[in-house]
């Protein structure tokens, strides 16, 4: 672990605290994990070429993430190899420095910090988001710390939107609802509801087919599906109009 010893107290390296050591991974424009660990608690923040792309901390992400890891005491830091996480966080770091010590100020309120969260994650794609309800589910998606990546395809298989920047699995998915929709036709049989695979990483390919999208989401090896396709079913019915639709498997 990387730290020093002599001043612990401060929480930095070399003397060097959390808040500036983040602002120097940016100006550098590093690509790589800060794992922060503090009274037996860990977390990490995600950078991308100097951007903070995501942050966790138990099941806590974005955003929340960054707040929580901030205001723990006497934190040790070290930095490992860079991982392709989902674009959650939008505002830049300065921003989010600027938030943490209005929340410190204000004694904790983050009521200020969570809108302004929320607001920068609908700039995403005005296009895709111009409909109510996959502006919603985004932001549902976006806040279930067990999805790693989503893919939003249209149904004829083309990719929306996707958040990771390596992993290209747009035709795969759009492969595995033709398969299954063969296999319906060839069964006479209904569905499939949803596809669940595990890769060789052990992670979870999460494909669900609706009305309107296709929805594909790589989960964590610890994800409870059942729990994550709930979560997205509350957003399917806003105003009584349904866009997507998804029944229990």
């Amino acid at each position: 672990m990387a730290q020093n010893k002599k001043d612990q107290g401060s929480g930095g390296i070399g003397g060097v605290s959390l808040s500036s050591f983040l602002q120097m991974l940016e100006q550098e424009r590093k690509s790589c994990t800060l794992i922060v660990n503090s009274e037996g608690r860990e977390g990490q923040f995600y950078f991308d070429r100097g951007e903070l792309m995501d942050a966790q901390y138990a099941d806590e992400v974005g955003e929340m993430a960054v707040y929580a890891i901030l205001s723990w005491n006497h934190p040790t830091f070290n930095v490992i190899g860079p991982e392709d996480r989902m674009h959650r966080i939008r505002l830049p770091l300065a921003h989010l420095l600027l938030n943490f010590a209005k929340i410190k100020d204000e004694d904790g309120h983050t009521s200020e910090a969570d809108d302004a969260g929320m607001m920068a994650l609908l700039q995403e794609d005005a296009s895709i988001l111009a409909n109510p309800v996959v502006k919603r589910l985004v932001q549902i998606i976006v806040g279930i710390s067990e999805v790693k990546h989503y893919y939003l395809l249209n149904r004829q298989g083309q990719i929306i939107t996707q958040s990771s920047r390596t992993l290209k699995l747009g035709d795969f998915i759009t492969y595995c609802i033709v398969s299954g929709i063969q296999m319906r036709k060839a069964l006479d049989a209904k569905g499939p509801n949803r596809i669940q695979l595990v890769m060789e990483s052990g992670e979870i390919l999460l494909i669900v087919p609706g009305a309107g999208m296709i929805i594909g989401l790589l989960l964590d090896d610890l994800a409870s599906v059942n729990e994550v396709v709930d979560r997205l079913r509350s957003v399917l019915t806003p105003s009584g109009e349904r866009f997507l639709q998804i029944r229990h498997a």
